[in-house]
C-alpha cells in the first residue's frame, strides 16, 4: 500500500517542512553570499580610497602646476631607488636637485609618499634629509618586488613642487 495513502497528514507535514526549509535555506545562502562579498570588498588591501578626493579634484590645476614646475623652471631632477634592500627590506631613496644652470638646490623640505601598485592603500611616508647641497636621502621599507609609485613633495621653492615616478624592483 502507498505510504501517503496511509497517513496523508504526515505526508503533508513532510511537504511543508521541505518547502519551508528550502525557502529558508535559499534565503540563508543569499545572506552568506552577501557577507562573503562584503568581506572581500572591504578586506582587499589592493583597493585604495583617495582621501579627500573631491577637494583634490577641485585643486587639479594646482596639482598639475606642481608636477610641471621643475620642467618650467629648467630644474634637473634625478630620483633613484636602491636596487638592493637591506635585511629589513629598507631601500635608499636619493633625490638630486639642480637649477637650470646646474647649481645644486638646497634648503628645501623634501618628503616622499611611497606605495606598491598592488597595495596602494598601504602608503609609506618618509622625510628625505639633505646630506649635501642638492642631494636628499631617505630610507623606506620596499621589500616587495614589483611596481612602486613614488610621489615626492618639495617645499621651500617659489611654489609647491611634486615629482612623481614609477619604479620597478
Amino acid at each position: 500500500m502507498n505510504r501517503t495513502a496511509e497517513n496523508p497528514q504526515a505526508a503533508e507535514r513532510r511537504a511543508k517542512r521541505f518547502w519551508v526549509s528550502l525557502v529558508v535555506g535559499l534565503l540563508g545562502l543569499q545572506v552568506v553570499i552577501g557577507g562573503v562579498a562584503i568581506t572581500l570588498a572591504t578586506g582587499d588591501p589592493s583597493v585604495a580610497i583617495v582621501p579627500d578626493y573631491h577637494q583634490a579634484a577641485l585643486n587639479w590645476d594646482q596639482h598639475r602646476a606642481a608636477l610641471s614646475a621643475p620642467r618650467r623652471w629648467g630644474w634637473q631632477t634625478q630620483l633613484d631607488v636602491s636596487s638592493t634592500a637591506n635585511t629589513s627590506g629598507q631601500r635608499a631613496i636619493v633625490l638630486e636637485l639642480r637649477d637650470g644652470q646646474g647649481r645644486p638646490l638646497s634648503n628645501l623640505s623634501v618628503t616622499a609618499r611611497v606605495f606598491h601598485q598592488a597595495r596602494a592603500s598601504q602608503a609609506h611616508h618618509v622625510a628625505l634629509t639633505e646630506t649635501s647641497e642638492g642631494r636628499f636621502i631617505g630610507s623606506i621599507e620596499m621589500a616587495r618586488r614589483g611596481v612602486w609609485r613614488l610621489e615626492v613633495d618639495v617645499e621651500g621653492a617659489a611654489e609647491p613642487v611634486r615629482l612623481s615616478r614609477t619604479v620597478t624592483l
